[in-house]
């Protein structure tokens, strides 16, 4: 499982990549938002409920297509 989550931007014109979480586990979070957003309060491994909570006008968790 991989997801990327986009944030509105401050000017709300625009996504800005808060992040990714691969297999669980948060692997990529530039600012620190997506981990103070998510840990400790949603399972990590829980795709679908993580999908379902950030689908959203501010923060989206979009699903990312497995590398072969």
């Amino acid at each position: 499982m991989a997801l990327l989550f986009i944030g509105l931007n401050e000017d709300r014109d625009d996504w800005d990549v808060l992040g990714k979480i691969v297999d669980g586990a948060i692997i990529e979070d530039p600012t620190g938002e997506l981990e103070a957003t998510v840990k400790g309060a949603y399972d990590l491994d829980d795709e679908e409920r993580l999908r379902v909570a950030f689908n959203n006008h501010y923060i989206n968790a979009v699903p990312l297509a497995e590398e072969e």
